[in-house]
């Protein structure tokens, strides 16, 4: 199975693709793995050529983007012509999208009843949130599904008329399981070398696969099989699991698909604790992965972006000669950081981040991604140093920081589990 994904924006990096994800997700549910993902531009030649590629490696191929009323969007008539039929009218489509611009007080123009135009070999896929229905094309044992790019609009055809649609024509007994282990404060090699016996002890119906992100690390357990299998299957992968936590216990955050600030911000909420930070380099970016969580208002409190010396001393008051003596990236500041801001803003625990993200900068004695975190509690206060290098650039080294504080932060509380 592969999906093309059709857009000069994907291409020139102006949007994300996030429809590529959400249907390898939905067609895993069912028992469908993808092969391949193909991206390609708003030009004929190239969803041609990528029709004639894809079909002579796969019998599904699904499509999105392209579907839309203006000039650019071509992919209808590219299929029309690849498949030697016509464009006709699809009275249920343009009924829809003449009720539609009725209601919101539009007025209907040509072009947009053009998006009720579909290839006569068609089969129509209603779209209830839009103007371009989906399409499902059978042809010589070869499906097509073509789809708009707009996501929800994708998604709503997806869900309700792609997977009914799938499970009738493919009724395979195949079923894929994944689970997902949140990893933290260890690199992709180093977990691959600690790790290495168990995986490859791995039954073959088992696979792992490493996703690393800036200062944390998913491992994926895949499990495959019949469905006959899957209770069996779900019994293998929790028993795999607890081995693994056993090796590597200390760098598993989470079984259940948590991300770190996630079983962080349950600790905090279950516990009654309240949390707030002080941030240099990181420019706030600690505080919107902190807000970013739902609910997070029940345990934190807020944050200061002490980005020059004069807020960090006259806010924060970071003490004269530490700034002076150790400079702002250093150790002894970062502790002023934590310990002052918790009585600035009067909670348990603190987050203080002080560093040279770059390009600029740095020296001989503090190179560009060196930045010193501190934690601080009540009753303990844990300050570390870490040189994240320059590689990935200025937003590279603000993620690895963010998440290497939120780490330092669960070590210091996961005691308290």
């Amino acid at each position: 199975m592969i999906i093309v994904s059709i857009g000069n924006e994907i291409l020139y990096g102006k949007t994300v693709n996030t429809n590529a994800p959400f249907i390898s997700d939905q067609l895993n549910k069912i028992g469908i793995e993808v092969q391949k993902v193909i991206t390609i531009s708003d030009q004929k030649s190239a969803i041609e050529s990528t029709l004639n590629q894809v079909f002579l490696e796969s019998d599904l191929v699904i499509v999105t983007g392209g579907l839309g009323p203006t000039k650019d969007d071509i992919t209808k008539n590219v299929i029309c012509e690849y498949f030697k039929t016509p464009l006709i009218i699809h009275q249920p489509t343009l009924d829809h999208i003449t009720q539609m611009f009725k209601d919101r007080g539009y007025a209907l123009t040509e072009v947009n009843q053009k998006q009720a135009e579909v290839p006569q070999n068609a089969s129509v896929l209603k779209n209830n949130n839009g103007t371009a229905p989906g399409l499902w094309i059978e042809n010589n044992g070869k499906i097509l599904v073509v789809l708009p790019g707009v996501p929800f609009e994708m998604k709503s055809i997806f869900t309700n008329e792609v997977i009914p649609l799938l499970k009738k024509k493919y009724d395979t007994d195949k079923i894929i399981i994944h689970k997902e282990i949140i990893t933290a404060g260890i690199g992709e090699s180093n977990l691959s070398d600690l790790i290495e016996t168990w995986e490859l002890s791995l039954p073959e119906y088992l696979s792992i696969a490493y996703l690393p992100k800036p200062g944390q690390l998913l491992l994926r357990l895949t499990g495959r099989g019949s469905k006959s299998q899957e209770n069996q299957l779900i019994e293998e992968l929790a028993s795999q699991i607890v081995l693994l936590k056993k090796i590597a216990s200390k760098h598993i955050i989470s079984t259940e698909n948590e991300s770190l600030i996630e079983v962080i911000g349950k600790w905090f909420i279950k516990n009654k604790k309240r949390l707030a930070v002080a941030e240099s380099c990181t420019g706030g970016y600690l505080s919107h992965i902190i807000t970013s969580l739902p609910g997070s208002s029940q345990f934190y409190e807020g944050g200061l972006i002490a980005y020059s010396n004069n807020v960090k001393r006259e806010i924060l008051n970071v003490r004269e000669q530490n700034l002076k003596k150790h400079g702002a990236v250093s150790e002894f500041v970062v502790n002023d950081m934590a310990i002052n801001s918790m009585g600035l803003f009067d909670v348990d625990y603190t987050i203080a981040i002080s560093g040279i993200a770059g390009p600029s900068g740095g020296t001989p004695e503090k190179p560009v991604g060196t930045v010193w975190i501190a934690v601080a509690s009540p009753t303990n206060i844990v300050a570390e140093k870490f040189n994240f290098g320059t590689q990935g650039g200025r937003e590279v080294v603000i993620q690895r920081a963010t998440q290497s504080a939120l780490y330092m932060l669960y070590n210091l509380i996961k005691n308290n589990y």
